[in-house]
């Protein structure tokens, strides 16, 4: 059995291409989110191919797990990202490339064609779309689907790619001060979307009326900080500025009533894509822009998409400018020193806006998550398949799971910690909530203590419990009627916690449908978070999580904190 070592980032993309994996006869060895995990899990199993991404949890990059991987017995590698235009990968790199969002058959298509590599040296037969051969011209191109021809399944792997850029985008510049980055990573994660070498902000100049080119990738030196173009309707950013409305050119070239700059011709631009950075009040800011060197087809999804990284941009603009002004003031306080109750006033005053501020992006960010659940719910509720139906909906869950750490984010004043006890319990409620329509004779409790965990680690155990509630519900009572329990214990400080769901149905089959989808993810996510998952079976099904819990450094234990939660 050809085995493949997983780094990728996204817990719910690495468990899809597992599971795609594992159907098709491979034996997936280990996921890996950081470029140590992936050394770590090649060292101890030996895979025959390495799937990476190129971009890793941490700031890795995947490209260092494959420099430091041992290829002397042939070991292949493919690269599923959506950054190939922006890194450049060469033959050094690995075997092949493929651009996200993929179809199963597509990823499974070009694996074969590495292991044939790997073993023969040679590529033969058709190359999936999407797919680039590295280090010769003759393999293939990366191609990008039109919207209005992308099948279902692409569609909603385009759409899950696109939030989750966004969403984790608005978390980016919620902790960034710097105005400077937060442009810069933003023009990155559009290009990066759309699998495109080039985007760019133009700032508006209200003295020369014109667009300076403000922030971008794939420009080449000296563009950025010096290009200009006029802010009337000859260009398309112009227009979109000049109007506030978004302004699409499928091919600038064959446009008559377009003059772009000479730069558009420098780098090839065919394409565009342009939406209106606005601000509160007065004229919009600049316009947001991404140009491809080849013909792209844009559609409504890929507006909305768009402006909505235009308006992540807009808020920090606001706040950079109101950064701006109070520290302007605060310096000049700092020269007073009988002015000082004027002085923390103002300090005062900038943290409400942050605050604000930050709530209003975490609000969107929530709501994004919420939308994609919508859709996912909706796409299952028409198709007349069972089995797909159920694929989509597991997938709705999880994000719905995703959704809850962010309600709690809310409240928890933007740190790296949630209580996850009430995470837990809120959960709960939304999977009654969920269920009820159609499991009204099934009971669903939660108890649990207070806990602080960190995010990934909450978000791990999170998904882990949804996938268990989903199994007992749709499972466990043929009959329609019984209980399922959710029990959180913390043993002791510094000394692990539990998690026990159980339900009183059929109980649990080790044969036959026992490699249930979803059962693999719970397995793969105790990993992850160097926990265990232990299963009891007799007459109704339990199931005992256990992992660790960091010892706390203040004197009291988790104990303690209980016996204040009862008392007060």
């Amino acid at each position: 059995m050809v085995k493949v070592l997983i780094a990728e980032d996204d817990l719910l993309m690495a468990d899809m291409l597992s599971e795609i994996l594992v159907d098709a006869g491979y034996e997936v060895c280990g996921i890996a989110r950081t470029v140590e995990q992936g050394i770590k899990l090649a060292e101890l199993h030996k895979p025959d191919i390495a799937l990476l991404d190129l971009r890793l949890a941490a700031g890795g990059l995947g490209t260092e797990i494959a420099a430091r991987l041992d290829r002397t017995g042939r070991l292949g590698i493919l690269y599923c990202t959506g950054n190939a235009g922006q890194i450049k990968l060469t033959k050094e790199d690995g075997d092949a490339a493929l651009r996200k969002p993929y179809m199963p058959a597509d990823v499974l298509r070009a694996l074969q064609i590495v292991l044939e590599i790997a073993t023969t040296g040679k590529a033969t037969g058709q190359f999936p779309n999407g797919f680039l051969l590295l280090g010769s011209d003759l393999g293939g191109q990366m191609k990008r689907a039109e919207p209005g021809k992308d099948t279902r399944d692409e569609a909603i792997a385009r759409l899950i790619q696109q939030q989750a850029a966004l969403a984790s985008y608005g978390s980016f510049a919620l902790l960034e001060t710097d105005l400077g980055k937060v442009l810069t990573e933003g023009t990155r994660r559009c290009a990066e979307s759309w699998s495109v070498p080039f985007c760019k902000i133009c700032r508006y100049r209200s003295e020369e009326n014109d667009l300076i080119l403000e922030s971008g990738v794939g420009w080449n030196p000296g563009v950025i900080g010096v290009a200009t173009s006029r802010a009337d309707r000859s260009t398309p950013q112009g227009r979109t500025f000049v109007t506030a409305e978004p302004v699409i050119c499928i091919d600038i070239g064959k446009d008559v009533s377009f003059l772009p700059p000479s730069f558009y011709a420098e780098h090839g631009i065919v394409s565009t894509l342009s939406v209106v950075i606005r601000r509160k009040g007065g004229q919009p800011w600049g316009v947001l822009e991404v140009d491809s060197a080849s013909r792209l087809n844009y559609d409504v999804a890929d507006i909305n998409f768009l402006t909505g990284f235009a308006n992540v941009m807009a808020e920090a603009v606001d706040t950079s400018k109101r950064n701006s002004i109070v520290l302007a003031a605060m310096d000049k306080m700092k020269d007073m020193v009988a002015d000082r109750d004027r002085l923390l006033a103002a300090q005062a005053r900038l943290l409400a806006e942050k605050g604000v501020l930050a709530q209003e992006l975490q609000h969107r960010v929530r709501n994004n998550l919420q939308l994609v659940f919508g859709m996912l719910n909706k796409q299952a509720l028409a198709l007349e398949d069972g089995t797909s139906a159920e694929a989509i909906s597991a997938i709705a869950r999880r994000v719905m799971t995703l959704a809850k750490v962010y309600d709690h984010l809310l409240g928890a004043g933007l740190t790296r910690t949630i209580e996850f006890g009430s995470y837990l319990a809120s959960l709960c409620e939304s999977f009654k909530d969920m269920e009820n329509p159609n499991h009204h004779n099934i009971a669903l409790s939660c108890v649990w203590e207070p806990l602080m965990l960190d995010l990934d680690t909450a978000t791990a155990l999170g998904l882990i419990v949804a996938e268990l509630l989903s199994n007992s519900y749709r499972h466990a009572f043929p009959n329609g009627t019984g209980t399922i329990s959710v029990a959180l214990r913390v043993i002791s400080a510094g000394a692990g916690a539990t998690i026990a769901v159980i339900d009183n149905g059929v109980g649990f089959s080790q044969t036959g449908n026992s490699n249930r989808r979803g059962l693999g993810l719970v397995k793969r996510l105790m990993q992850q978070v160097e926990g265990s998952a232990d299963l009891h079976s007799d007459g109704c099904t339990e199931w005992t999580l256990r992992f660790p819990v960091p010892a706390r450094t203040d004197s009291h234990d988790a104990a303690d904190d209980v016996l204040l939660v009862a008392q007060g």
